[in-house]
């Protein structure tokens, strides 16, 4: 029992590493895009919101979409 419990909690802890990296890494991302292509950044920034941001439901590409 506690070597699953082991497991459990070094997986849950690596998934937290991994989204870290993840997030920072897309940080610097964005960071470097906005001085190098704005264009890009914005164009990435627009299409992030609009698929997760409630106030565009109303797009097909949203998930927050139901068709009627």
């Amino acid at each position: 029992m506690k070597n699953i419990k082991e497991k459990i909690v070094h997986g849950l802890l690596y998934s937290v590493i991994g989204w870290t990296i993840f997030g920072l890494s897309f940080q610097i991302f964005m960071l470097v895009t906005t001085f190098v292509n704005p264009k890009l950044n914005t164009k990435i920034g627009n299409y992030l919101t609009w698929k997760f941001d409630g106030t565009f439901k109303n797009n097909p590409d949203n998930i927050w979409y139901s068709k009627k």
